[in-house]
């Protein structure tokens, strides 16, 4: 009998017209009753956090009451952007499921309140009275989006020099350190916004249960690969992973971004790639839709060769801890780049002819079959 676990809502259901968006800044984004939007993009996810179940757009504004500088040929420039995301109000149940927009909207609030991540005031409605969706909004950049780009794209197009480049993995270490030291929780598992009544206290156990899941939707076919995933060889590195108790030196659960990356983080374009003060760390993109109160390890920026030297630095300089003492904690992010991979290639499902999901998939098959290849004789001392 076929598994009647239904596949993650798929992203291309998801829409939003031009005349939706105007209502909605309008409507919800404060000082902006006026804005006229002047054009609207699909944000399309290239790093881990790709999720079926939401879709996020940038949203440029000309605002009347704070017209830009300049103007070309007659034509209004925009004076900044927001993001938005939409989500389905009632998404498919499944063994895994992401984060929703109102627990992402808790988080984000959290991190505003206790760290100096430069994250925007985020709006969420759930009333469903202007779109059949809910809805995210986040506060204003001060810089319309051709004007934005992500860390990932600026360092493929070479528009940071080393001193730059060093200069934003500092910052990353020090958002990344704020987050894990200053945002902490009681238990560990996937947030709510309430207490469980049956909390975990051991992130071995927590970690084990989240694997599990993300495993059973390739296992009973869930999710169909085109590539022979070695169950057997995971369920015995498993388990010696789980009687080395290699999990169990995780003793306060942070707050854990898991697929965040350098592709969700955009910076102000670059004047002078040698400059650090030539841009700015713009936005953050909302999605925390696999965050976790877990290990700090997991957290993707560390998926080997990072972190780097500055990140490090800049990471332990702002409280977080040391990552990896003993060989045993590598043995243990070998097992968090698996479920990373399983998770980012759980959301892609079928790329279909999308070179970038194809693309990613492919790295996904690699990353999952050189872990389980390495954990075959990876140290638990």
């Amino acid at each position: 009998m076929a598994d009647p676990t239904p596949q993650p809502f798929p992203s291309s259901n998801l829409e939003i017209t031009h005349d939706q968006a105007q209502l909605i800044v309008q409507n919800f984004l404060p000082k902006h009753e006026n804005s006229v939007i002047a054009k609207i993009t699909k944000i399309r996810s290239k790093g881990y956090s790709f999720t079926s179940s939401t879709r996020t757009y940038i949203i440029d504004l000309i605002n009347p009451a704070h017209p830009p500088s300049a103007q070309i040929n007659s034509e209004k420039i925009p004076s900044g952007a927001c993001f938005l995301t939409i989500a389905p109000p009632s998404p498919p149940p499944a063994a895994y499921t992401p984060n929703s927009l109102p627990v992402t909207h808790s988080l984000l609030n959290a991190i505003r309140s206790k760290t100096s991540i430069p994250l925007t005031e985020a709006i969420l409605d759930t009333s469903l009275s202007l779109i059949p969706y809910h809805f995210l909004l986040s506060g204003t950049t001060r810089t319309s989006s051709d004007r934005l780009l992500s860390i990932a794209q600026a360092r493929k197009r070479g528009l940071l020099s080393e001193k730059g480049n060093a200069f934003i993995d500092l910052e990353l270490g020090k958002f990344l350190g704020q987050l894990h030291t200053n945002v902490q929780n009681d238990w560990f598992g996937v947030p709510l916004l309430k207490d469980p009544a049956d909390p975990s206290y051991s992130w071995q156990e927590t970690f084990t249960d989240l694997f599990e899941k993300v495993l059973s939707h390739f296992e009973k076919g869930t999710v169909k690969v085109d590539f022979q995933i070695p169950y057997e060889n995971i369920r015995l590195y498993h388990s010696r992973a789980i009687g080395f108790s290699v999990f169990d030196d995780v003793e306060v659960p942070s707050l854990i971004w898991v697929t965040g990356s350098e592709d969700d983080i955009f910076i102000s374009l670059p004047t002078d790639g040698d400059d650090p003060w030539s841009f700015e760390i713009a936005a953050i993109l909302p999605v925390a839709a696999h965050a976790v109160w877990g290990d700090p390890l997991l957290e993707s920026f560390f998926v080997p060769p990072h972190p780097s030297k500055a990140m490090a630095e800049g990471y332990m300089g702002a409280g977080g801890g040391a990552l990896t003492i003993f060989p045993r904690q590598n043995t243990k992010r070998l097992w968090y780049n698996l479920f990373l991979a399983l998770l980012v290639l759980y959301e892609i499902g079928a790329p279909g002819e999308d070179d970038e999901l194809k693309a990613k998939a492919a790295w996904c098959q690699t990353t999952i079959l050189d872990s389980v290849d390495a954990l075959k004789n990876a140290p638990y001392y």
